[in-house]
This record gives structure tokens, C-alpha cells and sequence, in this order.
């Protein structure tokens, strides 16, 4: 019903991706390759200066790679289905698309892995590149291999890793901030025109302060789970389930998520918005559109926020 259209459409052809695939030969040679991290990838800058050049980096095969292993999703979090996307969009996030050399393709394994390939960086951030889901990403290896990873190779820390994997955690965090996206823009969401039963065709909308209202207080709707009493303890509790002291900045993390929740919702509660008049082109139709009145504030707290998870997750390598 809203601009996470694209995601939710890429997140079920995921789902009819779970199996295996074909083998692997030839790619990148690995002598000169400059080892790169997922928080290092995140950089775009950083990635333009390695543009065209011969790379490594350590993960884990994403389970919904295609079942033909003409590329793979690299995430370095093992036990992963579908790959991450910033929260409400089709961008990944601390996933890394990874091809083979032409003619070849990827087995699946579940161990984590030592890719080498060729970077290729797309030439401007606003126009990334798009794969057949709909996925858009700025960078992506191309003529690539891999390699096992032995168990006696992997860091210390990879056991705790595996642990806060294992409890699904992260999907739990992506989902919480799906949720705070929506408290914090709740205005640029809409219901797209559909035609009911007897063919009559209803306009679409963007939200009204009441939709938003509708759609976090009532049991079982789309943003009820994060108004729910208890979410963010919830979230916390199986955080701190795995290891209170190890994770205590993703803990924190959360809390200044749950604190902007309530800010938003205190905003929509209080009627801190204006309205316009106007016609809008998609639904081809005039109608009241709203404005947060704090929403840029808002907005660019939950981006801090939420790149802060990002670099939390892109912190952690093998």
C-alpha cells in the first residue's frame, strides 16, 4: 500500500529462490586484490577510488541467492534468507552482489566464504545499479571466486556473531526500523486507487492524520506490532539473551529508536502538521496532502540513527 511496494515485491521472489546452485571456476586473481570490509563498502567515495580494481572480501551466501548461481547475495551474517535493504526501500544494505566469470556459477555453501573479484562501481549514487528483483546497489563484484573458510581460520568473535544471527535479531532490528520509518513519514505513505468487487474504482490517498491513527492502534494492522506494549523490551530482552555486555551499543541503539517513536507519535497525537489542497498527478485527482511540521527533524534523526545500526552490522568481519 505504500513506497515499500518495491521492497515487499523483491522480498517474495526471495522467497522462491531457497536452493542450491552450480559450480564454480576460473575469476580474479587474488595477488594484488585489496581486501575490503562491508563497512568500508559502504562508503561510496571510498568504493569510486577502487573502481575497476581486484578486491577480497569475507561472508556468508545468502540462502536466496538465484538457484542457477549466476550471482550471490554476500551479507556477513550467516543464516540469512533474503538480503537487507535500507528500511522502505529496494536499496541493500550490508549486502554485496557478487558475479562470476562469464560461462560460470556459483555451488551454494552455507560456511562462510573469501570472495575475490573485480569491483565495478556504479558512476553516480543516484543512478545505481538494478538487478532483476529490483534490488539497486552502488558497487557489485564481477569475474569473482571463492573459497571456503576454514573453522580454525574465523575470528573469536564469530561464535558470538553466529549467536546473535542464529536469534534472528537483525530481521527483528530491520523490522523495528520499518516501523520508525513510518512514525517518523507517515504523510508520504498512501493507499494506491484499486477497484472493488462491482468495478467501481476508488482513488488513492496519502495518509490522513487518522489513517496513520488506523493503521498503529488497531490490533492486527500493518504498524500495530511496533505500538504494541512491550516491542522495544522485547526486542532488548533477546538481545541481551545472547550477551548483555558484548551487545550493549545495539541495546542503546534500540532505545534511541523506542525514544523516537514516542517523539513521532507524540507529534501525530499533538497535531503538529499542515495540510495543502492539491491536485496530485498519480491518482489524477485533487485531494489534502499533510506536512509534518517536524519532519525534516524527524527524518534526519532516524537516518542517524539507523546508519548507526548499519555501521554496527558493517563493523563485524570475519
Amino acid at each position: 500500500m505504500n513506497n515499500g511496494k518495491r521492497f515487499l515485491a523483491a522480498l517474495l521472489g526471495c522467497l522462491l529462490l531457497f536452493s542450491l546452485a552450480g559450480c564454480n571456476a576460473g575469476g580474479t586473481d587474488a595477488a594484488n586484490a585489496t581486501k575490503l570490509s562491508f563497512k568500508s563498502a559502504a562508503s561510496y567515495d571510498y568504493l569510486k577510488t577502487l573502481n575497476g580494481q581486484p578486491v577480497t572480501i569475507s561472508g556468508y551466501m545468502a540462502t536466496s541467492s538465484p538457484v542457477d548461481g549466476s550471482f550471490m547475495f554476500l551479507m556477513n551474517l550467516p543464516y540469512q534468507s533474503c538480503p537487507f535493504c535500507v528500511p522502505n526501500t529496494s536499496q541493500l544494505s550490508n549486502t554485496m552482489e557478487v558475479y562470476p566469470k562469464k560461462g560460470d556459477s556459483f555451488a551454494y555453501t552455507n560456511q562462510a566464504i573469501t570472495v575475490v573479484g573485480t569491483l565495478v562501481v556504479a558512476d553516480s549514487e543516484d543512478e545505481p545499479f538494478t538487478d532483476m528483483y529490483g534490488y539497486e546497489f552502488t558497487c557489485k563484484l564481477v569475474d569473482a571466486t571463492y573459497t571456503v573458510i576454514r573453522a580454525e581460520e574465523l575470528s573469536d568473535k564469530m561464535a558470538l556473531w553466529q549467536k546473535i544471527a542464529k536469534a534472528d535479531v537483525v530481521n527483528d532490528m530491520y523490522s523495528m526500523y520499518n516501523y520508525l520509518h513510518f512514525v517518523c513519514t507517515w504523510n508520504t505513505y498512501y493507499v494506491d486507487s484499486y477497484t472493488e468487487e462491482n468495478g467501481e474504482t476508488v482513488p488513492g490517498f496519502y495518509l490522513f492524520p487518522e489513517d496513520a491513527k488506523y493503521y498503529l492502534y488497531t490490533d492486527g494492522e500493518q504498524w500495530n506490532y511496533g505500538y504494541r506494549a512491550g516491542y522495544f523490551d522485547g526486542i532488548v530482552a533477546k538481545i541481551e539473551a545472547v550477551d548483555k555486555t558484548a551487545f550493549a551499543d545495539l541495546v542503546a541503539n534500540v532505545r534511541r529508536a523506542e525514544a523516537l517513536a514516542k517523539r513521532a507519535i507524540d507529534e501525530l497525537e499533538n497535531g503538529r502538521y499542515t495540510y495543502e489542497y492539491k491536485y496530485l498527478e498519480m491518482f489524477e485527482r485533487s485531494d489534502y496532502v499533510y506536512t509534518l511540521t517536524n519532519g525534516d527533524s524527524l527524518a534526519a534523526e532516524r537516518e542517524a540513527i539507523y546508519t548507526e545500526f548499519s555501521d554496527w552490522l558493517g563493523s563485524w568481519e570475519m
